[in-house]
């Protein structure tokens, strides 16, 4: 009889100990998650507020010819030659659009960030700084605004052609890369991976 009374008090010890580890571990689990969700909304929220992240800017200036002459059957007609040189200058802006960026902190030591592809940002040709030379025209053929507009849409075109071409969009992944790695190092992250989609 003493024996099963003695047991009873080990027992109860035993299952007092065990419901404590029980919710301490629980409790462990849920608030590192819990640490580390609020840490990734605060890194999303940090993150976003750089939003479009110009990581490249390629400034660039450039003259080009525009001729132009009104065609009958294929063959040019005389007295119908118009033309002008154009000055201009621009830039463009390549980088990596920060809104998409998928977030994910897998302790306080390591972080995974998925990004858009960089692309480009900005392509804009300063109107004020463009200089038109050299204008002929005939009555026959009169110069338009429309002339000019489409020289220059058509020279961004190019421009944004040759820069990709040149690397620009590989300069902005090397670049938007070793900001955000220094960024995530700074708030104590030892592993941070960054994958371009």
């Amino acid at each position: 009889m003493r024996s099963k009374t003695k047991k009873k008090p080990y027992i109860t010890i035993f299952l007092i100990i065990l419901a404590i580890v029980i919710a301490l571990f629980f409790y462990i689990r849920f608030s590192i998650k819990k640490e580390t969700d609020m840490l990734s909304d605060t890194i999303e929220e940090e993150i976003s507020k750089l939003l479009d992240l110009s990581t490249v800017k390629y400034n660039y200036t450039n003259v080009v010819a525009y001729k132009d002459k009104k065609k009958f059957n294929g063959l040019n007609m005389p007295f119908t030659n118009k033309g002008f040189l154009i000055k201009y200058s621009g830039y463009i802006k390549a980088g990596v659009d920060l809104k998409s960026a998928e977030i994910d902190v897998k302790d306080l030591k390591n972080v995974e960030i998925k990004l858009d592809k960089p692309k480009v940002l900005d392509n804009v040709i300063n109107e004020e700084d463009s200089y038109v030379y050299d204008e002929k025209e005939s009555v026959f053929n009169q110069l338009k605004l429309k002339d000019l507009y489409d020289v220059l849409v058509k020279e961004k075109e190019n421009m944004e052609k040759e820069v990709i071409k040149k690397g620009i969009l590989t300069e902005a992944e090397k670049n938007t890369k070793e900001i955000l790695t220094s960024f995530l190092k700074n708030l104590g992250f030892k592993n941070v991976k960054i994958v371009f989609k």
